[in-house]
């Protein structure tokens, strides 16, 4: 019995903790996010056509919104084919004038076309009273993070449909059939130039509705791929989730807990991570399968459960079998040079749990093209190389009192300062960087430099170590890496950085960069082993005051400097083509 203990233990830890977390609810806004993974492009149904109020019909019938009289015509060419119903989103509050409402009148009842009501700020906003036709409302359910996946089971789309959905619940989740523009779909325009064929719409549900980007009437949704889907075909998938039955139901609460159960008691039976990433393949497929068949799976407390048992049996063995300073020093010897290991075992208390804010200096390298080198090397050789290669550079870093945090692929990420205190951690990781440039030989490296406040500590568990950083000064490091592409450098460090070495080392100023996912601009500098023209200086004070007419007169001096030659390329676009309200600040592309 004695033999089965740990394992009991874990059992009832792992088992207990998720099934208190189940049931409070959390983790809901990852079970959404990770639900909408599951969605695979499928076939579009084809009773369900769309005709786009889109930027083309806009430029050749006018500035929206448009008479109604042309909305009455297009009504007319429809009613030659009697489609099955007509889904016409555009609203009609207000009386414009006789004429034309008269004609939009006329033509609504010759069809079964519903009209759009919208639940506004004061109420409902319903179509003009000379418009006496069905109405839908159609307004859709936007989520906490501002995505679309679920609409009034008796709203517009079922109005189209002359059939409410079949689900109690009082929004019905959406089966989108795939990305942004996957329905047939034909311009408002050529429909009315006679450039589609009136056929197309003969016994088809027809939807009328804003594609256009200025009209705003878009919204994420779980299969946006970046671009926002249009209102209209939100409604067209909800009908063809409604048409052909693909409901999606979330499982029962009880069958949740009897998966989190059965995991549970097989990860502990096995406990090999191994065998860990065969049940996680397996629940995924189970969890495809099932969401194809119409069945959300509960995504995050099973795979939580098989990984959860895996570490905290880990932990259990490694307390058994290991004291503090065996473990810090196998799990630091490959991170820290052995002067740095040595100060930390003399105070293990440096690596206590949690983390610290200090000044560090991060560094982060990688290889330019490493892909292209790769796919044409042998996979053996390749792996000797590299490892050749990150070799030179870690020994690099413990040379200079570094870090080393992580190989990512071929890219390493050091840093300076902690746990032990580095006066020069700086200049120190300058330094670092230049060796590495002159030991690259053949790769292409590119590095980025930052220091500023950052987090840094164990960010890992009592008994498992993760000595790491975290804030935005660290990922500002890791963007100046990545933006050395926009200008031909290979090392780039920030302000901060070069404030620090400015006296020590030769350094220029490039640009005020603001990175991705940034606006305010950050002042970059490039580390340089040698001196650079000073021309290079004059035409970029001009350029950032905007004299690109002045500074391109110097750039195209300078012919051998990559970086001159970026911003000659850039004032150049900036004559044609004049920045808006021009401050300076470049955003950059790259991560």
């Amino acid at each position: 019995m004695k033999k089965y203990l740990p394992n009991i233990l874990v059992f009832i830890i792992v088992f207990g903790t998720l099934t208190g977390l189940f049931w409070i609810g959390i983790f809901g806004g990852t079970q959404e996010r990770l639900t909408d993974l599951l969605f695979l492009p499928r076939s579009v149904n084809q009773d369900i056509v769309i005709i786009a109020i889109d930027d083309k019909s806009i430029n050749k019938i006018g500035r929206w919104p448009w008479d109604r009289k042309i909305h009455a015509k297009l009504l007319e060419k429809l009613s030659l084919q009697k489609p099955i119903a007509i889904g016409y989103d555009v609203a009609f509050p207000e009386k414009s004038n006789d004429e034309s409402d008269k004609l939009l009148a006329k033509s609504l009842k010759n069809l079964n076309v519903i009209l759009p009501v919208e639940q506004v700020e004061g109420g409902l906003q319903k179509p003009y009273e000379l418009f006496v036709t069905k109405t839908g409302l159609v307004n859709v359910h936007i989520d906490s993070d501002g995505i679309v996946r679920r609409i009034p089971s008796d709203g517009f789309a079922s109005q189209v449909l002359g059939k409410k959905a079949t689900l109690d619940a009082e929004n019905f989740r959406i089966n989108y059939a795939g990305k942004p523009g996957s329905f047939i779909s034909y311009s408002f325009i050529d429909v009315l130039e006679n450039k589609i064929p009136l056929d197309n719409f003969k016994d088809k549900y027809v939807l009328v509705g804003a594609t256009a980007v200025d009209l705003h009437d878009s919204q994420v949704t779980p299969v946006s791929a970046g671009k926002e889907m249009a209102g209209v075909e939100i409604h067209a998938n909800a009908m063809a989730t409604v048409l052909e039955n693909k409901y999606l139901i979330t499982e029962s609460k009880s069958f949740t807990l009897l998966t989190i159960f059965t995991f549970t008691l097989l990860a502990v039976i096995t406990a090999s991570w191994p065998v860990a990433w065969i049940w996680l393949i397996m629940f995924i497929i189970y969890s495809f399968v099932s969401f194809d068949l119409g069945i959300i799976r509960n995504l995050i407390f099973t795979p939580l459960a098989i990984i959860l048992v895996n570490i905290t049996s880990l932990i259990i063995r490694f307390l058994s079998e290991r004291s503090q300073k065996e473990y810090i020093r196998k799990a630091f010897s490959y991170y820290l040079s052995d002067s740095v290991l040595k100060e930390i075992l003399k105070d293990p208390s440096k690596l206590r749990l949690g983390g610290e804010r200090k000044e560090i200096t991060v560094l982060f390298t990688d290889i330019a093209g490493f892909t292209t080198i790769s796919e044409k090397m042998d996979p053996v050789d390749l792996a000797k190389l590299l490892n050749d290669y990150l070799t030179k550079m870690t020994n690099i870093v413990f040379a200079n009192a570094g870090v080393l945090d992580k190989y990512i692929g071929d890219a390493v990420m050091a840093f300076w300062n902690a746990p032990i205190a580095t006066p020069d951690h700086a200049y120190l990781a300058c330094k670092t960087a230049l060796e590495m440039q002159k030991e690259a030989g053949e790769f292409g490296m590119r590095i980025g430099i930052n220091t500023g406040d950052m987090v840094v500590g164990n960010m890992g568990s009592q008994m498992r170590f993760d000595y790491s950083l975290l804030g935005d000064n660290v990922n500002l490091g890791s963007r100046l890496e990545g933006i050395n592409k926009e200008y031909g450098t290979k090392i780039l460090i920030s302000q901060s950085t070069q404030s620090l070495i400015s006296n020590k080392l030769v350094t220029r100023f490039i640009d005020t960069v603001a990175v991705k996912g940034k606006e305010k601009g950050v002042r970059i500098y490039e580390l340089r082993e040698t001196d650079y023209p000073k021309e290079f200086d004059t035409a970029r004070a001009l350029y950032e005051k905007g004299d690109f007419a002045m500074a391109i007169k110097i750039f195209e001096k300078i012919t051998d400097d990559p970086p001159a030659k970026v911003f000659l390329k850039r004032c150049q676009e900036f004559i044609k083509n004049p920045p808006l309200g021009w401050d300076g600040i470049y955003h950059a592309k790259e991560k």
